[in-house]
């Protein structure tokens, strides 16, 4: 019987029967023309496999048992039995074992689950803190909002109407500030802890975006005395910070900037009940023109916002944030790129007529921060992907995309 015949008898692969010859649970006789020939024992020893991998032996488990019913040919079967018998009751010893870690590991898991729906959930305090509002002030005019309407409740401010009498208009609503600018969100987008978001996103993605968030949170750490206001746009949808809020002083203030009310009330919900006392001002904006006082943040974070607001903009996304940099304010962040001539450049411009021109090139960076008087005093290319995922939907398959983590300062400085 040929190995494709042989398969099929026993509806296995031929590449599971090739497995099974170079563990040597299967003896086939090797002709001249390099092919397999199954002879009846290799039915029998087949059959036997199949019927202990019903009792759960491992494939090396049948292997031992094999090689004893092989040398078994020449001697007593009695002997062989009881060989049998005995890795029988052991096996039923063991499978009894892990029934019960089983079981066990499923009443904890129920009992979890129960506490965790039973568990009462207090309703935190959410709202604009009190330290936010002398930081208001119009994008266009540079002078301080007028606040009407307030509804505050312990230190926080819950609602208000904000205006400036050059006819600027905000409101702060469930404590997320809503600008005049603010957008839809993007339907194909959604937070970064969404699970639905995983499955359109690559292992390899994942990996390589921890690799620049790791290389980033070493930086926002080992210099976090000199972060008074951080910064971070697109934060609906894709953060950083939060992950390491924890290892930050307690009295850093930061802004979390997005289209989406919905998804930033939500990012604002789970700070809140993680971190009681956060200083975080949550605002929906489009075009990065902020409600805040000039030359008052210290750190920007870009959480890959650059690439993003570049899709939609023909203007560096730095540039409306200028005003609110203080002189030795710093850009930490993560860019993609691919090399030129790459077709997935080719069809970003295709998918996003209103884009950079340079966005996604390797130069985009340097090219614009030395416009405006920054310069990359680290970057590190962090290596690259053929497969980010569905998620990016401009990526051509099997080109490489490329990551970089980058810290820019004033070149000044």
């Amino acid at each position: 019987m040929k190995i494709g015949a042989f398969a099929k008898k026993f509806g296995v692969s031929v590449d599971t029967v090739r497995y099974y010859i170079e563990l040597e649970l299967l003896l086939p006789d090797k002709k001249a023309s390099a092919q397999y020939e199954f002879t009846p024992s290799c039915v029998d020893d087949m059959a036997f496999i199949n019927e202990m991998k019903q009792y759960h032996f491992t494939l090396q488990e049948i292997r031992q048992m094999l090689l004893l019913k092989r040398i078994a040919d020449f001697t007593v079967a009695e002997d062989v039995n009881r060989y049998y018998l005995r890795w029988m009751d052991e096996k039923k010893q063991q499978l009894k074992r892990e029934k019960e870690e089983l079981e066990n590991s499923l009443r904890r898991l129920e009992n979890k689950l129960l506490a965790l729906q039973d568990e009462p959930r207090s309703e935190a305090e959410i709202g604009v803190p009190y330290s936010f509002l002398p930081l208001l002030y119009c994008p266009s005019c540079r002078i301080p909002l007028q606040i009407r309407n307030a509804c505050l409740q312990g230190k926080y401010m819950l609602s208000a109407h904000l205006s400036c009498c050059c006819s600027y208009r905000a409101e702060i609503r469930n404590g997320i500030l809503l600008t005049s600018t603010k957008r839809n969100a993007r339907s194909t987008y959604a937070y970064g802890y969404d699970h639905d978001r995983f499955k359109l996103i690559s292992s390899a993605f994942i990996g390589l975006t921890e690799k620049g968030n790791l290389w980033m949170a070493r930086r926002l750490i080992s210099e976090s005395a000199k972060h008074r206001l951080i910064v971070e746009a697109n934060a609906d949808v894709y953060a950083v910070l939060p992950r390491y809020i924890s290892s930050l002083p307690p009295e850093t203030m930061y802004v979390f900037c997005g289209t989406s009310s919905e998804l930033l009330i939500r990012l604002q919900k789970r700070l809140t009940q993680s971190h009681e006392n956060l200083q975080a001002l949550y605002i929906v904006n489009g075009d990065w023109q902020l409600p805040l006082a000039p030359a008052t943040v210290d750190l920007i974070v870009d959480s890959f916002s650059f690439n993003d607001f570049s899709l939609e903009n023909r203007l560096f996304p730095l540039l409306p944030m200028l005003p609110y940099l203080k002189p030795d304010a710093r850009v930490l962040g993560q860019y993609l790129y691919y090399q030129p001539p790459a077709a997935s450049l080719s069809w970003i411009r295709h998918l996003f007529p209103q884009a950079h021109e340079r966005t996604y090139y390797p130069e985009y960076l340097n090219e614009n921060f030395f416009r405006i008087g920054m310069e990359l005093s680290e970057c590190e290319p962090l290596g690259c992907t053929k497969d980010p995922g569905s998620y990016l939907r401009y990526h051509v398959p099997n080109e490489k995309l490329h990551l970089l983590a980058y810290l820019a300062t004033s070149s000044h400085s």
